[in-house]
């Protein structure tokens, strides 16, 4: 990767673009200068996480003031979140930005955990947009909103053109069709799941209908190995 772990942020049209970014994780620092012993632990804490987790950075009071920075403060803004996450060390090292940023992150879009190795937390939640649109990428920001301080839920949007080579892996695995929208849970333990009965991809649930039928697999309601055969056929 050629491109430097941390972009630098130096007037309105710059900021707009930054403000853009809702789907992934980012963080964004206010130092002094490029020279700052305080903006370097930022920059070698960038690269820990380059080029997965966006790092920013602005030397523009204008620009500070516009995102309430103060000098050497740090934001992390969550996925669809509005209002960010300011790491509490001020200034920050190194290793204290790496420590929070492993604490907070959520995976990225269109970077999916290797199987059998699933993100943190009890289960995971995986939309698989498949021509669902922006209605159910919608959707599920909604929801993501609404569980973001729920630690036994990540939520992982899949679109399957960005992984050709691994969709006839997740349709045998999983045992769904990926030529239309699945939304599903996955057990971290033994990679078995449960997947939402849709009748087609305009059969879309709505955030509240989506959020009851997580929060059923969650409480055990509704259980992954329920629609396992005796057999292994």
């Amino acid at each position: 990767v050629l491109e430097d772990p941390v972009e630098f942020i130096e007037g309105d049209h710059e900021l707009q673009a930054f403000e853009h970014i809702e789907d992934d994780p980012k963080l964004i620092g206010y130092f002094k200068n490029e020279d700052s012993e305080h903006f370097k632990a930022f920059e070698a804490a960038a690269a820990e996480f380059h080029p997965y987790i966006p790092f920013f950075a602005t030397v523009d009071s204008k620009v500070a003031k516009k995102l309430t920075l103060k000098l050497n403060e740090i934001d992390f803004y969550e996925p669809f979140m509005e209002e960010p996450l300011t790491i509490p060390a001020r200034p920050a090292s190194r290793e204290e930005i790496v420590a929070f940023v492993e604490e907070h992150k959520r995976w990225a879009p269109g970077r999916p955990p290797a199987l059998p190795g699933f993100p943190r937390g009890g289960c995971w939640g995986t939309g698989v947009p498949w021509g669902a649109g922006c209605h159910g990428e919608e959707i599920l920001k909604d929801v993501a909103r609404d569980n973001t301080d729920n630690p036994d839920l990540s939520i992982l949007w899949i679109d399957p053109e960005d992984f050709p080579l691994l969709i006839p892996s997740w349709e045998k695995t999983f045992n769904i069709d990926l030529s239309r929208p699945q939304i599903g849970v996955v057990n971290v333990t033994n990679a078995d799941s449960v997947w939402l009965e849709m009748a087609d991809e305009d059969d879309l649930p709505g955030p509240a209908e989506l959020e009851e039928w997580m929060e059923a697999v969650l409480a055990g309601e509704i259980n992954t190995e329920d629609d396992d055969d005796d057999d292994d056929d």
